[in-house]
């Protein structure tokens, strides 16, 4: 691009010299310098093979060839290479009609129908006729789009056929009243031609215009057999001008396919600059005469065959555009100066070349470059390039369900109404969409798919059939994931989850293009506003899909989650589980898993806006491919500038998280010890201040991490504003080349990506707290020790008769490093038979806690055995014999694993016993409350475990609280009726008044056991 630059700055300082010195030597330099230098870099830039350059200065022609007319063969370009003229063949046509009309004495005003009475066509349903002058100026109304309805055929009767095809035909504009190009006008032109001469309009061209011309070497619609100089025909698909045979359209010869080499162009251009007289030269005149009954159309007005600019500069033009071939021809009669250019290709760079020369030799200042496009062939490139890595990835997803089909990991499953609704949802959308393409040729230009394929870039036909390829195989995996569904949930919806997502984002994106596209463009309002309304809808409808698919699906993974914690908890023995800080737990129950779970909408935002960017990337690559390279190298040295400057942000999200564990460790203090902090104002104040620093903490660093955000991304959105006032300041500078409209496409694209970039940097934080939670959540699973297996069936125990249980040399020892000296409970040996009372005795610290939980099982004895019934039992089985109530006791709200059917008045006796009949209600199960006082919330627990029916009792401590009189309750008549009933009462205690009641006694003291009383002695055991 510099060099360019440079090369157009000699440029520009030569033409100053030429101005200044009026020299012509000095102006053939220039033009030799323009011909050397940059046609052919002008002919790689728009995929030129081969070209033809012809210009008259002065009375001299210059006949400039570059390039193949073949590259296959190697074949260059020469004097004598034949091109297709396309619509620059009207000139041709325009002539014939003049002298035509004066040689007939044809009123131009008279109606088309005069000449041919079956053409017949209307406006606002109302029959309208068309003059002759009307069709030579394109001011019939006749729709340009009539282009396609040219049929494919060399027929002789191809011309009266094409003519036929518009009979009919409802016009865009009443007859006379706007200029809209039409290229069958001139079709019709030559039909009557045809009609009236009496031969072909062909024929008629060869004897009256080409022949009296000297032009031996122009032909119209096919040239003599044997003459081998006809160039081969190229169309660009894919970033290359490739060869490609066009259809034959006989009926579009007058329009479109004069054919022409560089020698008779001289000619021409000679002719139409009246320095080559002859017969024709008024009819010459005439056809440059332009239309003023309409208004212009920019700065042109047309004559016939040509553009009359309006600019002052009194040139001429006309550009043609065949499928495989371009040119372009300008003249200004006055200064006797003209240029004509042909190639062998559809480039649009044909115009741009032929204009410059035009400038050059009128030595005008020359205008910047600008890019005229490739017909979106980018575009369709890099759409269907994304289109094949979609189909790999579908026919790689579809090779997975088949295989798990095969390998039956995915079984058949009936239709139902919810598989039904979601087909015909389906199929209704997809049929949307099909009809949307369907429209694609017919809103882009008017044209048929039949038509589209030959006038519309390699690449598009092949970017439509990759993507009906992509839909096919998405939406047959789609089907196949509905009727054969697998295990996972969300991996049923996966593959419609891709679909819709990347159709969501693409649409996001094809609405900004549709906007941009509408400015200055040449589509209907009703295609616009179709494809629109489509887009948007496919945006919004697909987005509210993914997300709310993903929120069900986070939904899910919560639970999952959730219960694979519970579950690894509940797996793990007591023992263990007291190890496990408690806020932690809270955290990652709660937080963690929360954070996993409101995550949904930011994912989808995140992917939706990144889909959205990509593909307003793709569209400006498609425009203007180096400046959106260097506007994508700026935006990604923002993101880095942004992840720089808040690269800091996760150390303080983990610190904050970390500081969370702490803070729930201190709520779980104030739930369960609200009691003892109550005691003293000054224990208030004092956690008080542990927990309000604790909530500093967290509040700073999850602060101070945001905060770093922000100024990452008022750092990145700054430098992102002053980089759309640099690309409005320093883009025509660096690419003089550029068009207005395209820069203004770029600018738009761009503020309409501010919103998607800036989604995309504020989702970072929630994915990073995503990650953060996510890992801790990992981490946590991992360090949880599993011991019992919740998903086996739990072993049944023989638990009607219980003879005895004994305990031989149980010994415990606590493996906490956090103090020097570790409590033991050590050679425990004692035996309680079947009707039997055991009181377990010792002061504070003695070890009756510690031994009662190695009674229970919850701890596991690290020597010793166990016996029930004189059978050795695992500890770990040894709790599914016991009911207990513990000393703090817990009540839940719902009674597990008791049955109570039929067992209401036994229920409802024993509350009354117990005092609670006027407080507490078991329905379903479930006490209607436990907000009850210390005393009474032991006698409920003692209720459940009673109705437990268990073969043994624990009771810790239970009469402490308890009032006289259900103490007395306790000891002379609940647990000798428990004895009545056989069953094994173990209950530690200090209650010395009811030591009677006992049938032995243990004496527990720092961890050993003094004695085993079995002969009940007061004295003894209080001494």
């Amino acid at each position: 691009m510099m060099k360019r630059f440079l090369q157009q700055l000699i440029l520009v300082f030569s033409l100053i010299a030429v101005q200044c010195f009026h020299s012509q030597e000095k102006n053939k330099e220039r033009v030799s310098n323009f011909t050397d230098e940059e046609i052919k870099e002008l002919m790689k830039e728009g995929d030129i093979p081969g070209l033809s350059l012809v210009f008259i200065k002065d009375g001299k022609q210059v006949i400039k060839n570059y390039g193949y007319s073949n590259i296959e063969k190697q074949q260059k370009v020469n004097n004598n290479t034949l091109f297709e003229l396309a619509s620059c063949s009207k000139a041709f046509t325009g002539l014939a009609v003049q002298k035509f009309i004066s040689e007939n004495n044809i009123n131009p005003n008279s109606y088309v129908s005069d000449y041919l009475p079956w053409f017949k066509v209307y406006y606002k349903n109302k029959p309208v006729n068309i003059t002759l002058r009307q069709l030579m100026h394109h001011t019939s109304g006749i729709p340009w789009q009539t282009i396609s309805r040219i049929p494919e055929s060399s027929s002789k009767d191809a011309l009266e056929k094409t003519v036929k095809n518009v009979v009919g035909i409802s016009l865009d504009n009443a007859p006379g009243k706007e200029f809209e190009y039409a290229t069958i006008n001139y079709d019709i032109l030559a039909l009557i031609i045809q009609k009236k001469s009496g031969i072909s309009f062909e024929d008629y061209m060869k004897q009256n215009i080409f022949r009296p011309l000297g032009l031996t070497n122009t032909f119209i619609g096919d040239i003599p057999s044997g003459n081998k100089n006809m160039a081969e025909g190229y169309k660009i698909g894919y970033f290359e001008a490739r060869p490609y045979s066009a259809p034959a359209f006989r009926g579009n010869n007058a329009a479109a396919y004069v054919i022409q080499n560089g020698t008779d162009m001289a000619k021409w251009l000679q002719f139409q600059l009246g320095v080559a007289p002859s017969n024709l030269t008024y009819a010459a005149k005439n056809t440059q005469l332009r239309d003023e009954t309409v208004a212009p159309h920019g700065l042109y007005s047309y004559a016939t065959g040509w553009e009359v600019s309006l600019s002052g500069n009194g040139e001429l033009s006309h550009s043609g555009l065949n499928p495989n071939f371009t040119s372009f021809v300008s003249l200004n009669p006055e200064k006797k100066i003209a240029v004509a250019v042909l190639a062998n290709s559809n480039s649009s760079y044909t115009n741009v070349i032929g204009d410059k020369m035009m400038r050059i030799l009128s030595a005008e200042t020359l205008k910047k470059e600008y890019n005229p496009g490739d017909g979106n062939d980018k575009l369709y490139s890099i759409i269907s390039f994304v289109m094949g890595i979609f189909v790999i990835a579908a026919l790689f997803h579809l090779g997975i369900l088949i295989y798990e089909i095969i390998r039956k990991q995915r079984r058949f499953e009936k239709i139902t109404l919810s598989k039904s609704r979601d087909i015909i949802y389906s199929v209704l959308f997809i049929s949307l969409l099909g009809f949307g393409i369907y429209l694609l040729p017919a809103a882009m230009g008017g044209f048929s798919w039949k038509s589209a394929a030959i006038w519309m870039p390699v690449s598009f036909n092949v970017m439509i059939a990759l993507f009906g390829l992509a839909m096919g195989l998405s939406y047959l995996a789609y089907f196949a994931s509905i009727f054969f569904q697998g295990n996972s949930s969300f991996r049923k919806k996966l593959p419609k989850v891709i679909l819709v997502s990347i159709f969501s984002g693409l649409s996001n994106m094809a609405v900004v293009i549709i906007i941009t596209s509408s400015i200055g463009g040449t589509i209907e309002l009703k295609y616009l506003a179709f494809y629109y309304f489509l887009t948007l809808t496919t945006y919004i409808v697909g987005r509210k899909y993914v997300q709310r698919t993903l929120i069900y699906f986070t939904r899910d993974l919560i639970y999952a989650k959730r219960i694979n914690l519970i579950d690894k908890i509940l797996s793990t023995t007591y023992q263990k589980f007291e190890k496990i800080n408690r806020g932690r737990i809270y955290s990652t129950l709660n937080d963690d898993v929360g954070t996993i779970g409101n995550s949904a909408n930011i994912i989808v935002g995140f992917v939706t806006s990144f889909i959205t960017v990509a593909g307003a990337f793709l569209y400006l690559a498609s425009k203007e491919f180096l400046a959106t390279i260097l506007i994508i190298v700026l935006i990604l040295s923002i993101s880095a500038l942004y992840f720089f400057i808040s690269r800091t942000a996760e150390a303080y999200f983990e610190k904050a998280r970390d500081t969370q564990n702490i803070f729930m460790d201190l709520l779980n203090d104030l739930s369960d010890g609200f009691k003892e902090i109550s005691l003293q104002y000054r224990k208030k104040i004092a956690f008080k201040e542990d927990i309000t620093d604790t909530v500093k903490d967290y509040t700073n660093n999850t602060t101070t991490a945001h905060v770093k955000f922000i100024n990452g991304f008022l750092v990145g959105e700054t430098t992102f504003i002053l980089m759309l006032g640099a690309i409005a300041f320093g883009i025509p500078k660096i690419f003089p080349e550029i068009e207005n409209s395209t820069l203004i496409s770029l600018i738009v694209v761009l503020l309409y990506l501010n919103g998607p970039l800036g989604a995309i940097f504020s989702s970072i934080p929630t994915l990073m707290q995503l990650k953060i939670s996510w890992e801790r959540i990992q981490s946590f699973i991992k360090e949880i020790p599993e011991s019992i297996d919740l998903k086996k069936v739990p072993v049944t125990l023989d638990k009607n008769i219980i003879e005895s249980v004994k305990f031989d040399k149980i010994s415990f020892k606590y493996d906490n490093t956090d103090t020097k000296e570790q409590f033991a409970v050590a050679g425990v040996n004692f035996e309680v038979n079947r009707g039997e009372i055991l009181f377990i005795i010792g002061g504070n610290g003695s070890g009756k806690t510690t031994l009662a939980k190695l009674i229970l099982g919850l701890y596991e004895p690290i020597s010793g055995k166990v016996f029930i019934n004189n059978k050795r039992v695992s500890s770990s089985h040894l709790s599914e014999y016991f009911s207990a109530v513990f000393s703090p006791c817990h009540l839940f709200r719902k009674l597990y694993s008791i049955d109570l059917e039929n067992r209401s008045e036994e229920v409802s006796e024993y509350l009354k016993i117990l005092g609670l009949d006027e407080k507490v209600e078991i329905n379903d199960n479930r006490f209607n409350t436990i907000s009850l006082s210390g005393g009474q919330r032991k006698r409920l627990a003692l209720l459940q475990c009673y109705l437990e029916d268990s073969p043994i009792y624990l009771f810790d401590e239970w009469a402490a609280d308890q009032d006289p009189e259900y103490r007395r309750f306790f000891y002379r008549e609940l647990l000798p009726e428990m004895k009545r009933q056989g069953k094994i009462i173990i209950a530690i205690t200090h209650d010395d008044h009811y030591f009677d009641i006992a049938d032995k006694i243990l004496k527990m003291n720092m961890g050993k056991v003094e004695y085993v009383s079995n002969d009940y002695k007061v004295d003894e055991v209080l001494n």
